[in-house]
């Protein structure tokens, strides 16, 4: 059976051999030829704001050089991978961690040193042109050698050293494709909002000119005689109410573009917008996946979470650093061996003969004022920390899959009811259009109508983003989310 830290650490190399690969593609993206120009936003025709003074030194977006106007989640992703800070930083972590691997290993490596040395004893010494003179006969010694010092024996400590530090590394590598998986689903979570952004300032739009419609029809009818000029009041209402809510649903939008833009480590003015990959209508219902059993679930997430994964290396790293720090009071056995030549004329350094010498040494701890029993109950309480910290983690998934489980069939369960709700909310305005017409109810039932199914289709608007939300969520509770996008 292979070793799991060699899983680990294989899994670890694909996931950085797929990162390239969305840098790679992310810097294949078509790129425009033109220099960076603010251009207008250009999610409708509207001026931001709609109504008001208009502002489009706020609005106003710049092309940036490889980044295209509008991306899939895919693009979004790869753009990520390459220009997000974040995870420059996660990769800077892991390579770090690499380096307490190297330094453990050279303990058990010998140590070779090369010195050669000249020496001059007595004699006159002449400093700035003033001489001075020791009263001594001069003597000059000469000598070259090569040392090599060889850990023999310690008592494991090095080995527990190296084994802590390679689980330091493993978990490392976990710790980074959680902060991928992190990236992913920072980036959906934006790109959706962003989505639902621009359908909410869309249904805005609709709702205005279905008041604006409304308003027009009770002129024609005061016109007409057949209604009184006050019920004119009634219908500019909710007209005006509709223009508030589309200002407000513009600058919701700008802001949720700002962000889309920020976690993708571009500048927040950077004319960029998410493609829409979600059906609307009687087709969002293909939005709808299977959901595992809670248990099935957790089992899933407790496997697959990198995450949890670092958590576990973690303490398997302080359970070998306070073995190392208990291995301390072993005796410590090295072998020395030197060669060389040392001079034995006195006078002037010369005739060299070899010099050589071969040895062991032993050390015995004998007592170290209590530093070494310092060290092992510090390790040992690191240990208990990391520990503690492993079933806090633990607690942790278990409640994030519970949560994303219920967020997700929640989700999936309010798609199925607004379309109901849609659907009837049509049916009563239809009909209460023609009773109007007809001149059998009033207009403020009219408009509650009117109301009703606007509600409806801001429930189902909002109701087709929780979902693709909430899919995220429960994939990354899961662990399964990485730099790809997730279907429905």
């Amino acid at each position: 059976m292979i070793p799991y830290r060699f899983l680990v650490v294989a899994a670890a190399a694909a996931t950085l051999a797929a990162l390239s690969a969305s840098i790679a593609s992310a810097q294949t993206l078509p790129a425009p030829t033109a220099t960076p120009t603010p251009i207008p936003n250009a999610s409708s025709s509207l001026p931001y704001p709609a109504y008001g003074k208009p502002a489009p030194s706020v609005s106003a977006t710049t092309v940036r050089p490889g980044i295209p106007p509008r991306v899939t989640l895919a693009q979004s992703l790869a753009i990520a991978a390459a220009s997000s800070p974040v995870l420059a930083a996660a990769r800077a972590n892991y390579r770090l961690a690499q380096v307490p691997v190297n330094l453990a290993k050279s303990a058990i490596f010998p140590s070779v040193t090369g010195q050669a040395s000249i020496t001059r004893t007595g004699g006159a010494l002449v400093f700035g042109g003033s001489s001075f003179r020791s009263g001594q006969r001069a003597f000059v010694s000469k000598g070259i050698s090569l040392n090599v010092k060889q850990l023999i024996y310690d008592g494991g400590k090095v080995i527990a050293e190296i084994h802590s530090a390679k689980a330091t590394q493993t978990g490392a590598a976990d710790t980074y494709e959680r902060d991928l998986q992190t990236l992913a689903y920072s980036v959906a979570q934006a790109y959706y909002s962003a989505l639902q952004a621009q359908r909410a300032t869309s249904l805005a739009v609709q709702v205005v000119h279905q008041n604006e419609v409304q308003e027009n029809l009770v002129r024609a009818q005061i016109r007409a005689g057949t209604t009184a000029p006050a019920d004119l009041l009634t219908a500019e209402l909710p007209t005006a109410q509709a223009r508030v809510a589309l200002v407000k649903a513009q600058g919701a939008e700008l802001s949720s573009l700002a962000a889309f833009a920020n976690v993708l480590g571009l500048d927040a003015d950077t004319r960029i917008r998410p493609a829409d990959d979600t059906p609307a209508g009687r087709a969002a219902t293909l939005l709808h996946a299977p959901v595992l059993p809670y248990r099935t679930a957790l089992k899933r997430a407790l496997a697959l979470r990198p995450d949890y994964l670092a958590a576990e290396r973690t303490v398997e790293a302080d359970q070998y650093t306070l073995q190392a720090q208990r291995l301390g009071r072993f005796p410590v056995l090295t072998a020395t061996a030197s060669t060389g030549a040392n001079s034995t004329n006195p006078v002037n350094g010369t005739q060299f003969l070899n010099a050589n010498s071969i040895g062991a040494q032993i050390s015995l701890p004998i007592f170290d004022q209590g530093v070494t029993a310092a060290y092992v109950a510090q390790a040992a309480a690191v240990l208990d920390t990391a520990e503690a910290q492993l079933r806090s983690a633990k607690l942790g998934i278990q409640l994030g899959v519970r949560q994303a489980l219920v967020g997700l069939v929640s989700a999936q369960a309010a798609l199925g009811e607004t379309q109901a709700e849609l659907n009837t909310a049509q049916e009563v305005l239809k009909a209460t259009q023609a009773q109007y017409r007809a001149g059998v109810t009033t207009l403020p039932l009219l408009l509650n109508a009117q109301v009703g199914l606007t509600q409806a289709e801001t429930d189902r608007l909002n109701a087709v983003y929780a979902l693709r939300q909430a899919q995220q969520t429960y994939a990354y509770a899961l662990g399964e989310s990485d730099l790809m996008p997730a279907g429905p």
